[in-house]
């Protein structure tokens, strides 16, 4: 008994220290902190969210559509601005302050040097606004903190995302047995296709046991487009391909790679004894909007035996419109499509994603290694109620599936089994609310909208001696375009005068930035340089088009009027 009566003593100690609350009596607002009594915090966190939603309308109505870039000031002058005359980052702040105080310097410091994606005159690049369920879609998935790497840390989560992915799956054309994972973006997700190239493909050409490593990735070759986006070449790159795996084809006169040259470069490398692996084409270049001709090149692969990745981050949205699904033909026939909701679907940053037309090759590249601390999600799908909800789900939508007992998933849906990373933010929640908010007709008819923009901005520029436009007709929202002082005719590439109009370019395209009315990139086409207006903006009119044109022939003239003085 006096073993009892003092562990009880102890006990009365240890509580009589321990608050019915964590100690947050040190910050100022402790009821934003310590959140779980809704007598104390709920009205305190409903002024917080309308503090918080009130600095994004400033935001948003004050910057946002008064400027298309944030207040005109150089590199280093914005560095010394907003780290200090050191230009340094200063150390970490030690003491606590207000959420109003630190919402008050981000109004100042923040938000007049944002990019505006907002602003009706902004087409820098693929930078929509987003959807307001986007938004919200992200307020609750962070407020609900789920981790969507493994089933059992967020369970309906896994559930939003594999339904979303169905969505993408239907809307590339794939059938049942396909699936997915959603990225950060469409470098991640070449970088998936591309280890699935490596790793599911080559061995089955091969016949090998494993996948490839070191030599044995020697005279490999996967074929792209001198306009595929500069992550495939990365992919291969980190992937350890030796450089020359990529073989770059000449694009057509319409920027589009096409199937009868990479037949003929197959054709040059199998007779040089090595082993064509992969196509990586695209739907809607970042450059031009172009779209290689996917049919072709699907009669090529699968002539050849070879994979075909198709990188539709921008391009597949298309296919949400009926009217415009033409423009992208074909996905449907691609091995895998990297599709980013974060462009032509106007969701919030970050979320992209791959679909594969063959849904276990995912799990097959990134599933062999089995990490301990994942073990409370590992059981057999019947060990867990709510998991025999997932054995259907996953059977029919071509999610992996595995019985190796105790030590795997089950059935269950385990995300870090099909890609590269660990920790996966709720992506899925705001493209699930978005589109239950618009609907696939609403994507469509802002697809749309955004095309006939294009076309009409190519239509003015092909009537004005001052602009030129390449290719003439976009095949998608992106218009690549030069000024051309008093008319004249372009000069010749690589001449004197051609590098004196490249350099009008950029210096209309930096006047235009600074001057707040509007935000173009630029890119090189051919050895020239062209401004280029990325069109997926849902706020823009074809008033805001003709202004922008008229908003650059006189910055053109006043740019120009600076360099002869």
């Amino acid at each position: 008994m006096a073993g009892l009566s003092t562990a009880l003593v102890t006990i009365r100690r240890v509580s009589e220290r321990v608050d019915d609350r964590p100690d947050v009596g040190w910050h100022p607002e402790p009821e934003l902190l310590n959140v779980r009594d809704a007598d104390v915090s709920r009205e305190a966190l409903r002024a917080a969210g309308a503090a918080i939603w009130e600095a994004g309308l400033d935001y948003l109505y004050d910057h946002a559509f008064e400027r298309a870039m944030g207040a005109p000031i150089g590199y280093e002058a914005l560095r010394r601005e907003f780290f200090g005359p050191g230009g340094r980052p200063a150390p970490a702040p030690d003491a606590p302050t207000t959420l109003d105080a630190v919402l008050e310097e981000f109004s100042a410091r923040i938000a007049p040097h944002t990019v505006s994606a907002w602003h009706p005159r902004s087409f820098g690049y693929f930078t929509p606004p987003p959807l307001l369920a986007s938004v919200a879609g992200e307020v609750l998935a962070q407020i609900a903190q789920q981790g969507i790497d493994i089933w059992h840390a967020g369970p309906i989560g896994a559930f939003v995302e594999e339904e979303v992915l169905r969505w993408l799956c239907d809307l590339v054309g794939y059938a049942e047995g396909s699936f997915g994972i959603l990225t950060s973006g469409g470098v991640m997700a070449n970088f998936i296709a591309m280890a699935v190239v490596r790793d599911v493909h080559v061995p089955r050409l091969r016949g090998l046991d494993g996948p490839p490593r070191g030599r044995a990735l020697e005279g490999l070759r996967v074929y792209a487009s001198d306009q595929t986006h500069f992550s495939i070449g990365r992919a291969l790159d980190e992937l350890g391909f030796p450089p020359e795996a990529l073989v770059v084809v000449p694009a057509d006169d319409a920027f589009r790679l096409r199937g009868a040259s990479v037949a003929e470069a197959i054709a040059r490398d199998r007779a040089a004894g090595l082993l064509p692996i992969a196509i990586a084409a695209v739907a809607g270049s970042t450059n031009t909007g172009a779209v290689d001709r996917v049919g072709e090149l699907a009669d090529v692969a699968a002539r050849e035996d070879l994979w075909l990745h198709v990188d539709a981050a921008y391009g597949a949205a298309a296919r949400l419109s009926a009217r415009d699904a033409h423009r992208v033909a074909d996905l449907e026939r691609a091995d895998s499509v990297t599709v980013d909701p974060h462009k032509w679907l106007f969701q919030s940053y970050d979320i992209g994603g791959l679909v594969v037309r063959d849904g276990s090759v995912l799990e097959q590249a990134f599933g062999g290694r089995r990490p301990e601390y994942y073990r409370a999600g590992h059981g057999p799908p019947n060990d867990r109620p709510l998991a025999a909800g997932a054995n259907g789900a996953n059977g029919a939508s071509g999610a992996p599936t595995d019985d190796d007992g105790g030590h795997g998933s089950g059935e269950q849906l385990n995300f870090w089994r099909l890609g590269f990373e660990g920790t996966r933010r709720w992506r899925a929640l705001k493209l699930w609310l978005s589109w239950k908010h618009v609907g696939t007709s609403g994507f469509g008819r802002m697809v749309e909208a955004n095309i006939d923009l294009a076309a009409a901005m190519a239509a003015r520029i092909a009537a004005s001696p001052d602009f030129e436009a390449l290719p003439s007709e976009p095949e998608l929202s992106v218009v690549c375009f030069r000024h051309l002082p008093d008319g004249r005719p372009a000069p010749a590439t690589g001449t004197a005068d051609g590098a004196a109009l490249d350099a009008h370019q950029d210096r209309v395209q930096q006047a235009l930035e600074a001057s707040g009315e509007g935000w173009v990139s630029t890119t090189r086409l051919r050895g020239a340089t062209y401004l280029r207006a990325g069109i997926l903006n849902t706020q823009s009119t074809v008033e805001d088009v003709d202004a922008l044109l008229d908003i650059l022939r006189r910055i053109a003239r006043d740019v120009g009027a600076a360099s002869h003085g």
